[in-house]
């Protein structure tokens, strides 16, 4: 029998279907207690007054009914995770901290959520360690868990965008850089120098950093732009 997670899931759907309760199965049967509801006034009213840790919401909700639920969620509780099954569910919703395609089977949906709740534990454990313009917060997989809106703007990617990324998807030069970096950061627990990072546009952006390993994994780096250089 799976091992209670002790987080709360909030499952919503336009309608009640087989679909719904399969997810609410797979969530529950992988150690989450899932709440689904497919009525828009009772998704509002729980939203509204009763407190989960994450909002899931579906494919089947209306783009608009998606922002507005998810505006929702984190008016209640900025810390509530978001989640949206659906490819582009992050476009144009600032509210949503992950989404992935419900198509795509049951493992990328349960990697997101486990994405979204380290994003909640370094909110919660690392709120004032990652205060300053340009941080971010990685895990031992590489995957970002943090990043303040600089870090976003310098990069050019709206935030769930740039969350869905790993180290290696913004340095110049990919693993064959970051992969040696990456080993002897974790082995000292702290880092400084430079590196070159890669703009959405593909333009090269010099930084200088400075990182240190938490005792709980997560990495903290804090950067310093050294100028744009044209595309490679």
């Amino acid at each position: 029998m799976a091992q209670t997670l002790h987080t709360r899931l909030l499952l919503c759907s336009r309608s009640s279907d087989s679909v719904l309760a399969l997810q609410r199965e797979i969530l529950r049967n992988s150690g989450y207690e899932a709440v689904a509801t497919a009525s828009k006034e009772e998704i509002q009213e729980r939203i509204e007054n009763t407190d989960f840790d994450v909002i899931i919401l579906n494919h089947t909700l209306s783009f608009a009914d998606r922002k507005a639920l998810a505006r929702k969620a984190k008016e209640r509780n900025p810390n509530c995770g978001v989640m949206v099954l659906h490819n582009s569910g992050s476009l144009g919703n600032p509210s949503v901290d992950l989404a992935v395609d419900s198509r795509a089977g049951v493992q990328p949906m349960l990697q997101t959520l486990k994405r979204i709740e380290a994003m909640q534990h370094v909110r919660t454990h690392h709120g004032a360690a990652s205060e300053g313009k340009y941080v971010v917060v990685a895990d031992l997989n590489r995957n970002f868990a943090f990043a303040t809106d600089s870090v976003c703007e310098l990069l050019g990617y709206d935030r769930a965008l740039f969350l869905d990324l790993r180290i290696d998807d913004i340095v110049d030069g990919s693993t064959q850089v970051t992969d040696p970096l990456f080993r002897e950061f974790v082995a000292e627990g702290k880092q400084m120098g430079r590196i070159t990072l890669r703009h959405r546009s593909g333009k090269k952006v010099p930084v200088k950093y400075s990182s240190i390993v938490e005792p709980d994994g997560c990495m903290i780096a804090r950067w310093e732009p050294l100028g744009t250089t044209s595309s490679a």
